[in-house]
């Protein structure tokens, strides 16, 4: 809605339809030769000479926004940018699955992820929040588990970067677990070519809450002897599998079960994913990153894909009521 439309063309009705049609979005006209028929003559029309215009001077492709039924019956909201990308969300657990850029998913999905509401789905873009990792909530905290409200969708000016925004509101069930009045909101756009994921949190009570968070983000490997997380180089890290502090030599590669925390990461990062293909990872917001690879712990698909997280873990984020934070991340591929 907004982003895209079709026209109706008006005609005499004593003068049939003219045999030829006209497609709204294209942008070049080639030599056209048609003929209208009035009643029992027969009118021949010139052939007309046109210019070709190529389609990559002019901005012809609109994005859009589509809400469907998607696996399970869940609710999905399909973002298609003007080059052609598209994204695909779901409101259970706010989650984006997938974003298919030149014919080739950037994020990836576990086999064993069910779209039936009794886990989170697991791939995609899903978000740690209020927890990273285990502790006093649920592993990785509540937001991935519940279901968010679709509360806008946007095309921007001239239909050029699809976006939808995503809220989740306190319950009975999140209050069981952690008691504060906030309002989280998610907004997934896709614009130059990219995909961001903005994350707000507010506090809307009148005691302060601090969390940890993370986009706990799913990337589908060629190869993974040939993956390299490059731009975590000489960071302080914490090694979740071995239960060590150290300092990170070199890129970060996945030659066993690798579960890492990395402190003061910087806002920029690569992501080789093997056949020399990589993945650009931009955030604000999140001052740490974490990689992580199962290796056999998941036998079925552990060489299939790596997850590298932005993430807020070393410093719990303290908001104040009335008061707000936010953390971005945004792919390009």
């Amino acid at each position: 809605k907004g982003c895209c439309y079709t026209q109706t063309l008006s005609r005499s009705p004593h003068i049939p339809a003219p045999s030829y049609s006209i497609e709204m979005a294209a942008a070049s006209m080639t030599s056209l030769s048609f003929s209208l028929s009035v009643g029992a003559q027969r009118v021949q029309q010139p052939r007309v000479q046109r210019s070709v215009v190529s389609r990559s001077k002019l901005n012809v492709r609109a994005g859009s926004v589509s809400v469907e039924e998607g696996k399970g019956g869940l609710q999905k909201i399909v973002l298609t940018g003007s080059d052609g990308s598209v994204a695909e969300a779901y409101t259970f657990g706010g989650v984006v699955t997938s974003w298919v850029k030149d014919g080739r998913d950037v994020l990836y999905v576990r086999p064993d992820a069910v779209f039936d509401k009794s886990k989170p789905i697991s791939g995609g873009i899903p978000h740690c929040w209020p927890q990273f990792g285990p502790g006093d909530l649920q592993v990785h905290g509540f937001a991935r588990n519940v279901d968010w409200e679709l509360t806008n969708t946007t095309c921007g000016a001239g239909g050029d970067s699809p976006s939808l925004e995503m809220t989740l509101l306190p319950s009975e069930y999140t209050k069981a677990m952690w008691d504060y009045d906030f309002k989280a909101t998610q907004t997934i756009t896709l614009e130059g070519g990219k995909l961001s994921a903005v994350m707000e949190v507010t506090n809307t009570g009148d005691k302060e809450f601090d969390f940890t968070s993370s986009f706990h983000t799913y990337f589908p490997v060629e190869d993974l002897a040939e993956v390299a997380v490059e731009g975590l180089e000489g960071l302080k890290m914490l090694d979740r599998v071995a239960s060590e502090e150290g300092t990170q030599s070199g890129a970060v590669t996945i030659g066993q079960e690798v579960d890492s925390v990395f402190y003061s990461a910087p806002s920029d990062l690569t992501l080789k994913v093997g056949g020399g293909k990589e993945v650009g990872i931009s955030s604000t917001g999140f001052p740490d990153a974490v990689v992580w690879n199962p290796w056999t712990g998941m036998e079925a698909c552990y060489q299939e894909f790596v997850c590298v997280e932005n993430a807020v873990v070393a410093e719990p984020v303290v908001v104040a009521p009335g008061k707000s934070w936010s953390g971005s991340m945004t792919l390009s591929a």
